[in-house]
């Protein structure tokens, strides 16, 4: 079982921008994970979330959500985004969470299979963005996976 403070720590020394954003991991099921973050922390001019941290929560929950279920797996690799796009629904003016789940267990499944045959996967994924109004944004993302080579 993972220790999602120690994860969290090291998320935060490797993403420093994390550690800024005041982003804690409340849940992580291996197929969901749920980040929260504090207003305070990605407040804008207008009283309401920065965009720009909206989308860098809505990218590190997709990312996140790869890394600890590779890492539960043993499974080692370089995980990046290539292509995010952020939706603003509402605005969010109370603390927040991200949550994103695997699409299915059939896609996860060919997602690591493609992995482990060719030593490269890419996988889209959706973080939906909630606060006290209900759905405040989505992200949709697209995260690329290289297998790197065992240490031991």
């Amino acid at each position: 079982m993972l220790d999602l403070d120690s994860e969290l720590e090291y998320i935060q020394k490797n993403i420093p921008i994390t550690a800024n954003l005041g982003v804690e991991i409340k849940s992580f099921d291996g197929n969901e994970i749920i980040i929260t973050a504090p207003l305070e922390a990605n407040k804008n001019l207008h009283g309401t979330a920065f965009g720009g941290s909206q989308a860098a929560i809505g990218i590190l929950t997709g990312w996140a959500l790869i890394y600890l279920k590779l890492k539960q797996l043993g499974i080692n690799n370089d995980l990046v985004i290539q292509k995010s796009e952020y939706d603003f629904k509402k605005p969010v003016t109370a603390d927040f969470t991200a949550t994103c789940a695997f699409p299915s267990a059939e896609e996860l499944e060919l997602f690591i299979t493609t992995l482990k045959e060719k030593g490269k996967a890419r996988l889209s994924l959706t973080a939906e963005i909630e606060s006290e109004k209900g759905l405040c944004g989505v992200h949709q993302g697209l995260y690329v996976v290289f297998l790197k080579e065992s240490l031991e």
